[in-house]
């Protein structure tokens, strides 16, 4: 009903607009409309209006409205970054030139609910930002995942070469573009031919071997009416660290064609490739002195990075030369404005992108005394750091039987996206000479359409024939290169197979309706409107190879619609000739549709993610421009944000056979063992006379075709793998016997950590069993999300931010920023329900285990599953409420203060010093969580008495200062052609220090020749 009515409310809307648009033309025309004489042509109200641009200042914005607006006017904070400061700071790519904008974050290392999905995997300490894209940013404590180009959505970042300015939205904008970057949204709007040949061609080197050559080139090639752009770069340098390094290619022929007066059409396509090779990580995690498990790496979180004594920890890269990523992206933009009258334009265009990544990378760390003996030979001690604060409060402790365990991950990733927008704006000024009744009036109203088809594959080092382990192992004492092909002793590596196949088709639609309008003699500015988004999911599948079967999973269509509003205020307090002071306030949605086609655990797909945000704010521009900026208070809370908990129930798998008796095979959990181990389990203990009841009882009527004759009975595993004790919880001795021993667990984690036994058995052995594929097991813990199906996550950041412009002279010019951030989480997630069947509830399965990391997490099963038997969870996991999973934290290293600043100071035409421009700038950062209580996988971080009181470690970077300058001389050659010299220096205090477990760089320069013809 919500829905139909919020549809409803949308078409009404656009009628209203339109036709209070139409009827102004007949009611409100007065002696100084157009006759058809003299009549004079203005810009296109779709093409950004630069007249009013002064270096780095900049006087309207098209992203906030579509439409050509002052950026004192509107009520957005609006930050645009013009082409002189990304020449001035030296930037040559998109992510370069953000990085004088206080609060956007280009490097992270722990992201709320993140993944660690970045090339070496848990092992690189870089989060969202590492995205292989170049697109992900962090604002206002969320992540930006894609950019726009000239207002399209972006997967791959662009050479700046090709960027004429950058503007950047603070907040959410879905009114406009349907995309969920809460934090903000950044629009680069790309260079246009010009009707003046010129030609500009730069050259430079620096550092770490850059070099780099660019080209622009424009002008008419018929009349005045076709005319031609075309910018190219090649760029080709090494990294700070070792064995990494970069080659880049682009080009971008523009062409413009203006048949008429008032229609112009635009072709543009884009080329670019990168290859980068040494990609993987520089060291691994060390684990702690029990070890952990490969397959449970977000654990090692906790953990620093192994150190080679021969080796410099900043730059070293043990994972070698082999490892790359190969980037190729095109993208195709068709355009078209249309003016039909002077009051009524018509945009539209169509673009079309592609993307590929192919990338070979390592995936591996530290465990210790693997099952397998090949690995033994590779065992050594080393000495493994604890995270506390990152520095010198860390512990080091030895760890015994160390070794490296990893295999290689082959990936390939297909993106295509179309996408086709149309809009139709009417602008009309009615009632003029009327001191109360003057206005101004704008209505927009556009469709977009986007379609997404993303294809996935893996392959993976294959199973040993002997003993089907896929590892590779090496002495992680042995700091010589790992090399793809062979392992350290020079034996080949196992072939690669295909391991994984996923892919999805998502469309989105959008139709919105934009108003804008002034009154009181323009001193009041209002923006409006409604957008409405279908958003449609297809041809959705993840396909794995499971060790027995490769088994793929086929997922239903499903179609959502969600509808958004953005409504914002600005009111001129003072407005003279010379000052200019605003008010304004702003409601705004945001709206992430489910590009991808994520699921829950039913397999249905997630509803689209949400934020609503609220912020007011003033705007100045006094003294004639000479001072300009923006002050604001903001709260951005969103709702749906997709996360999987690994362990969560996912019913669709649908490897639980529901009807029949639940069997476990205990492994570590039988009080004498499972093959030749005999040991005494102290939990089971607790269990005994349960135990010796569940051995003695016969099975009179059993329900599943497992051959157990007792509750408990050791029989022979899977592939003639020895004996395994199995257990019918079916049967009253079976789950007596599991109540007992899920007792006192939880007992036991209850206990202060400093009353805890040493070396406690770990409980998740219940589960391998399942793992293992044991067909004779049966239990609802066999349907775990494994991290391919979502839970929906709440969180809201709050905060204060000012960005200003000063320009006194002609002279001087300086950017100054801050940014004050804080954000928590509100909601961790939800759970599905769980659809047992005849009254056989699995109240063993992992996401009631009580004292791991995961799980209840020591909880209280009635607080964490509210509503079930007493000193029992309830049975429907739906009611799983997230309690010691991450509410009240922040989970993110988003700093709480930020300062960036750029001054450049250009010396006059008549001084001894013309032609001289010098600058200096930089930023200022607070600490950052940069290791939070939580894993990226959702589990807690747990140390022991190693840290006081044993609580979740929460460890912070120091605050850090970074300072940068430039020097640039322009001259005339031969008297006849422009030219430049400029240099570059970052980080002039040679910063190298440690920052959480990633370092400064250092020092770097650049130097760049520049000529025009």
């Amino acid at each position: 009903m919500k829905t139909l009515a919020m549809t409803k409310r949308l078409k009404t809307w656009l009628l209203a607009g339109l036709l209070a648009a139409f009827s102004a033309t007949s009611h409100g025309q007065t002696d100084d409309d157009n006759t058809g004489e003299g009549e004079i042509f203005e810009l296109s109200p779709f093409e950004v209006s630069t007249s009013g641009d002064r270096g780095y200042y900049a006087s309207n914005t098209i992203s906030g409205s579509r439409i050509s607006v002052p950026i004192q006017d509107i009520p957005l904070s609006i930050e645009v970054i013009t082409s002189e400061f990304i020449e001035d700071t030296g930037a040559t790519d998109l992510r370069d030139s953000l990085k004088y904008s206080a609060g956007l974050l280009l490097f992270s290392q722990n992201d709320a609910f993140g993944k660690f999905d970045n090339f070496g995997g848990v092992n690189n300490p870089e989060g969202a930002t590492g995205d292989k894209g170049e697109t992900s940013f962090k604002v206002r404590g969320f992540v930006l995942n894609n950019t726009l180009r000239n207002g399209f959505r972006r997967k791959h970042a662009t050479d700046s070469i090709n960027i004429d300015r950058i503007e950047f939205i603070r907040g959410p904008s879905a009114l406009l573009y349907g995309v969920g970057n809460f934090g903000g949204i950044v629009n680069y709007l790309t260079k246009k031919p010009l009707s003046t040949p010129r030609q500009e061609v730069n050259l430079s080197i620096g550092s770490d071997n850059f070099k780099r050559a660019t080209l622009d080139s424009t002008g008419p090639l018929i009349g005045d009416t076709f005319s031609y752009r075309v910018t190219a770069a090649y760029e080709d340098k090494d990294d700070w660290t070792d064995i990494n390094t970069t080659e880049h290619w682009f080009v971008s022929p523009v062409f413009q064609w203006k048949p008429f007066q008032r229609v112009t059409v635009t072709a543009d396509y884009e080329y670019g490739r990168q290859d980068e090779d040494g990609i993987g990580f520089t060291s691994v995690r060390t684990p702690t002195l029990e070890g952990i498990p490969i397959f449970q790496a977000d654990r090692l979180e906790t953990y620093g990075l192994l150190e080679f004594e021969d080796q410099d920890v900043r730059t070293f890269r043990w994972s070698g030369p082999d490892t790359y990523l190969d980037t190729e992206s095109e993208n195709i933009n068709l355009a078209a404005d249309v003016g039909f009258t002077d009051n009524l334009y018509y945009s539209g265009g169509l673009n079309v992108s592609r993307v590929l990544f192919d990338s070979l990378d390592i995936f591996g760390g530290i465990t210790t005394d693997p099952a397998l003996p090949r690995a033994q030979a590779e065992t050594a001690t080393i000495q493994a750091r604890q995270i506390i604060d990152g520095q010198s409060n860390d512990l080091i402790v030895d760890v015994d039987n160390a070794v490296l365990q990893y295999n290689w991950n082959k990936t390939h990733e297909d993106i295509h996206w179309r996408q086709v927008r149309h809009e139709l704006t009417y602008n009309k000024r009615i009632f003029q000479g009327n001191r109360w009744l003057e206005s101004e009036h704008n209505f927009l109203i556009g469709y977009s359409h986007e379609e997404e088809k993303y294809r996935r594959s893996l392959d993976r080092t294959s199973a040993s024939p002997v003993d089907g382990d896929p590892f590779i192992y090496k002495n992680p004492t042995d700091s010589s290169l790992i090399r793809f092909g062979m392992n350290a002793a020079g034996d080949p590596d196992p072939e690669m197979l295909l391991a994984e196949m996923s892919g999805s088709t998502t469309e989105n639609e959008g139709k919105y309706l934009v108003y804008t309008g002034r009154f009181f003699n323009d001193r009041l500015f209002l923006v409006g409107g409604l957008r409405e988004d279908k958003t449609t999911s297809r041809d959705a599948f993840f396909a794995e190879d499971t060790g027995r079967d490769f088994v793929r999973t086929d997922f239903e269509d499903s179609v959502i619609t969600q509808q958004t509003s953005q409504f914002g205020v600005s009111i001129d307090l003072l407005n003279n000739s010379k000052h200019k002071i605003s008010l304004f306030a702003l409601r705004a949605e945001g709206v992430e549709p489910n590009f991808g086609g994520k699921r829950d655990g039913n397999g249905k797909a997630l509803e689209a993610t949400l934020a609503d945000a609220k912020e007011i704010g003033l705007k100045l521009n006094l003294f004639e421009g000479k001072v300009s900026g923006t002050i604001s208070v903001f709260q951005i809370k969103r709702e749906g944000l997709p996360f999987g908990y690994w362990w969560a129930p996912s019913p669709i798998k649908g490897n639980f056979r529901r009807s029949d008796d639940i069997i476990y095979r205990l492994d570590e959990w039988a009080p004498s063992g499972t093959g030749d181990e005999t040991f005494a389990n102290r939990y089971l203990a607790a269990a005994t006379a349960e135990w010796e009841a569940a051995t003695q009882a016969v099975i009179e009527n059993p329900k599943g075709d497992h051959g157990m004759t007792y509750a408990a009975e050791r029989m022979p595993g899977p592939g003639g793998r020895g004996q395994f004790w199995y257990l019918n919880a079916s049967t009253p001795q079976g789950a007596a016997f599991m109540d007992a021993v899920f007792a006192a667990l939880n007992a036991e984690f209850a206990l202060p950590r400093d009353q805890r036994t040493d070396n406690d058995p770990w409980p998740g052995w219940l589960y391998e069993g399942q793992e293992a594929g044991d067909p004779r097991v049966n239990s609802a813990a066999e349907d775990w999300t494994e991290g391919d199906f979502f839970q929906s996550i709440s969180d809201q950041s709050e905060g204060y931010e000012a960005q200003f412009i000063f320009s006194p002279t002609d002279q001087f010019q300086m950017i100054l920023n801050y940014s004050h951030v804080e954000r928590e989480v509100t909601n961790p997630g939800n759970f599905v329900q769980y659809p047992y069947e005849d009254g056989n509830w699995d109240r063993w399965a992992m996401w009631y285990l009580p004292n791991t990391n995961w799980g209840l997490a020591g909880v209280d099963p009635s607080l964490v599953y509210p509503g079930g038997p007493e000193g029992l969870p309830n049975q429907d996991t739906s009611t799983w409420t997230g309690i010691g999973f991450g509410k009240g934290e922040s989970l993110d290293d988003s700093p709480s203060d930020t300062v960036s600043a750029w001054a450049k100071y250009s010396f006059a035409d008549d001084s001894r010093f013309t032609g001289l421009d010098v600058a200096l700038g930089g930023g200022w950062e607070s600490g950052r969580e940069y290791a939070s209580a939580f894993t990226t996988a959702g589990q807690r971080k747990q140390v022991d008495d190693r840290v006081e009181g044993g609580s979740s470690i929460k460890a912070r970077t120091q605050a850090r200062l970074t300072i940068n300058a430039m020097v640039r001389y322009d001259w005339i050659f031969m008297d006849k052609y422009d030219s430049f010299v400029q240099v570059n220096v970052d980080n002039l205090l040679n910063d190298k220090d440690q920052y959480g477990l990633s370092y400064a760089p250092g020092i770097s320069w650049k130097i760049n020749f520049g000529m025009t013809f």
